[in-house]
């Protein structure tokens, strides 16, 4: 090749280079994003919505418009059926599904007309640990205690994760839990203990036990008794995890499903078939966004704390649940009372 051919070339690619460059950076300029949450306005799942559409568009090429907005309706598949099948594949349309919701096409829940592992998983901005508190006073201390005898807990519905944690307790580790259902929520049963009507609460997340009740445990009235998760959490530390001490495959995996959607509590997902592009995009911008100090100051002011986790290990994540063989889903159906 002559000198001048070989200026010629670097010049054109030089010249189709930065026009690439230019192209991602104008990508979303002058659009509007949505950013949509499966529940009604004011729950943590809006406010953390709410919180990132403030912030994440100033990481988004050609700084877009970001709205929050609300897709409520059948604990959160509504808006999973919308994002698989009708919502745009262009980048505009982000929704924060519920972790309870991912794995509703593996129970066989009817209306749950999407595959999770198909959604392009952004992000999750919060890892969880579940756990089980109860009253001073109730001889409730720990993990021990709650196989020795029999111990009541409150719940609201059978499909809630009060009840399932629970549920999954008595059948896989021995625990003598006695459900006692028909409260509004996690609250109420809490009041409940108080007054003597039961013992505890099963199914509260660390969130919740740091902020919501984080008074009642530091003052003694309440305690956690055991933590439930894949990983232990560092706001239960010193707390027994029965759940990451199975050996068996099938109780590993049965595990996975069922407190798996702590992994997720906090997860954004794009519609199936975008551009590789556009998710890359969105990952990097809402992972900026996590390290953003005004970011994390205002989510700070509002009681959220993050352990986040990028959204190619979410990916493979959901889709590794997807693949869990069929008796091992049977059996947990079985087990939550599918």
């Amino acid at each position: 090749m002559t000198p001048m051919r070989l200026v010629a070339v670097t010049i054109a690619l030089t010249f189709c280079g930065s026009n690439a460059a230019t192209a991602q950076q104008d990508i979303f300029k002058g659009k509007t994003i949505r950013l949509s949450s499966g529940v009604s306005p004011g729950g943590g799942f809006d406010l953390i919505t709410r919180v990132f559409a403030d912030f994440v568009g100033k990481h988004i090429p050609g700084n877009p418009t970001v709205i929050a907005d609300n897709r409520p309706g059948a604990g959160g598949r509504v808006l999973a059926n919308w994002l698989y099948s009708v919502a745009a594949k262009d980048g505009t349309q982000i929704g924060m599904i519920g972790p309870w919701t991912v794995l509703e096409p593996l129970w066989g829940t009817q209306g749950a007309q999407f595959d999770a592992s198909k959604f392009n998983w952004i992000v999750n901005a919060n890892r969880e640990a579940s756990s089980c508190v109860f009253w001073r006073g109730r001889g409730v201390e720990n993990f021990e205690d709650m196989k020795r005898r029999e111990v009541t807990i409150g719940s609201n519905v059978p499909t809630s994760t009060m009840t399932q944690d629970a549920m999954a307790l008595n059948v896989m580790l021995g625990t003598k839990i006695k459900i006692v259902q028909g409260y509004k929520g996690t609250n109420d049963v809490i009041l409940a203990a108080e007054r003597g009507e039961v013992d505890g609460a099963c199914g509260v997340w660390a969130s919740s036990a740091t902020s919501a009740f984080a008074g009642s445990i530091k003052s003694g009235s309440l305690k956690v008794a055991v933590q439930l998760g894949l990983q232990d959490h560092p706001d239960f530390a010193g707390v027994y995890n029965p759940v990451n001490k199975v050996t068996s495959e099938e109780d590993k995996q049965s595990m996975k499903l069922i407190f798996g959607q702590l992994e997720i509590a906090r997860p954004f997902a794009l519609p199936p078939d975008v551009s590789p592009e556009i998710v890359s995009i969105m990952r990097r911008a809402f992972w900026e966004t996590l390290q953003d100090p005004a970011f994390i100051a205002s989510a700070k002011q509002r009681g959220f704390e993050f352990r986040p986790e990028q959204g190619e290990k979410i990916q493979a994540f959901v889709s590794d649940m997807y693949a869990t063989p069929a008796p091992v889903v049977q059996r947990v159906k079985t087990i939550l009372g599918y």
